[in-house]
């Protein structure tokens, strides 16, 4: 199958993704990426978070506190 013949829309799932050659592979993610762009660029709800907050992460750390 060539790489023009590839359906950039479509959703795919993982099993399907690994079985398509490296180029065609890389062309679908390309164009799922490029269409992911959009929305986030757009929608703020999808950036406007952060990602851990103060109760999220739990232990200590290795590194050593200065002051």
């Amino acid at each position: 199958m060539a790489a023009n013949a590839v359906n950039l829309e479509g959703v795919w799932s993982a099993t399907e993704l690994r079985r398509l050659p490296a180029a065609e592979r890389e062309a679908v993610l390309s164009a799922a990426a490029a269409r992911a762009e959009k929305e986030y660029r757009s929608n703020a709800d999808l950036t406007d978070f952060e990602a851990f907050g103060q109760d999220d992460l739990h232990g200590t750390s290795t590194a050593a506190q200065k002051g």
